[in-house]
């Protein structure tokens, strides 16, 4: 959106940009009509630098300026979104914005098509999804401010021209793992795709970390972090995940409470106990399934609606700081200890899940 100039004024009044100059800031030499007159137009365009008090001097409305900004998310099954788009509603809500939300498909994304025309009156767009380096290219094209939630793997392609912000993920889960170690888990499974975002790739390092600090080796036979089509987010890639462990851990760490929902309900219907026979733990804290599970889930709260306020509150400051250096925010979360994770170990552990 072009920046509206004393020349731009200028010229729709027919004045010379001295004169322009001079009525802005309310000088003697100019006349009270061309100054009212100045005044007005400047208001009309929306030229920032208008003060208050001119508008109150010459009894003018002042433009109404409300700005609209645009959330692009592919339509995720899981509700950890909604929560995150109601704080970012809540907070462009209280600073008089709009919001438009828009879902992008899978046949969008492979076809470098946008939803919506960005070349109108678009002031920022937050995006909440992980697209392909090509489809943000594209965006980046018409020059709007942007954030974004979470990046690829290699934050690179994005964090040298963009603000990121990313929910803390590795320390977390190396917390979450290390107290399942202290209470005697040995062999320790992890189910996500880390192949795709930086945040879950993040929480598989944290759970390496656990692992390597007790000197326990990595046993890839339940391990399940290569890439799905849908990311885990469905019950029959997670079964088909379990299906694949070699045995049954003493416990199993999920990149997300999705993920441990359905492996609680697998291993329900196979009649293993959680937390007895294994112990199960989640991230996301997501109040529709941490306190619906039983047992109740050991996860990670990362505050959604905060996290979508404070989204817009990155866009806000880099629209107003345009030339500052871009930023990888992370913000920390909170480990919640719940009864799905207070595992008693048996000694004879190692029944095949089939």
């Amino acid at each position: 959106m072009k920046k509206v100039t004393i020349q731009d004024i200028a010229n729709e009044l027919n004045l010379s940009r001295n004169t322009v100059s001079k009525a802005l800031k309310n000088s003697d030499k100019v006349s009270y009509e061309t100054k009212y007159n100045v005044v007005k137009k400047a208001n009309e365009l929306g030229y920032s630098k208008l003060p208050s008090s001119l508008l109150n001097l010459f009894k003018i409305k002042e433009k109404d300026d409300v700005k609209t900004f645009i959330v692009l998310a592919r339509r995720e099954i899981s509700p950890f979104w909604n929560s995150i788009v109601m704080g970012i509603a809540d907070e462009l809500k209280e600073r008089g914005n709009k919001l438009q939300l828009d879902f992008v498909s899978d046949e969008d994304e492979e076809n470098i098509i946008l939803p919506i025309e960005l070349d109108g009156d678009v002031s920022g767009i937050i995006i909440l999804s992980v697209f392909s380096n090509k489809y943000i290219d594209e965006i980046k094209k018409y020059k709007i401010p942007m954030v974004f939630l979470d990046a690829p793997v290699d934050i690179s392609s994005i964090a040298y021209d963009y603000d990121i912000i990313i929910p803390e993920g590795k320390k977390s889960i190396e917390t979450i793992t290390k107290d399942l170690i202290a209470k005697g888990c040995k062999k320790i499974g992890f189910i996500g795709d880390i192949t795709y975002c930086k945040s879950i790739n993040d929480r598989f390092k944290g759970y390496l970390k656990a692992l390597n600090d007790a000197g326990i080796p990595l046993d890839e036979s339940i391990i399940a972090t290569y890439h799905t089509e849908h990311k885990f987010y469905v019950t029959e890639e997670v079964e088909k995940a379990l299906n694949g462990f070699a045995y049954i851990p003493d416990a199993i760490v999920c990149a997300n409470d999705n993920i441990a929902l359905d492996v609680v309900c697998y291993l329900k219907d196979k009649g293993i106990s959680v937390p007895d026979d294994v112990a199960v733990t989640g991230y996301d804290d997501l109040e529709s399934m941490a306190k619906v599970i039983e047992p109740y889930l050991t996860t990670v709260r990362v505050g959604n609606q905060r996290l979508g306020r404070r989204l817009v509150q990155q866009l806000m400051w880099r629209i107003e700081n345009p030339t500052f250096p871009t930023e990888v925010i992370f913000i920390y979360t909170d480990v919640i200890f719940r009864k799905s994770s207070e595992k008693i170990i048996h000694s004879q552990h190692a029944d095949i899940f089939n």
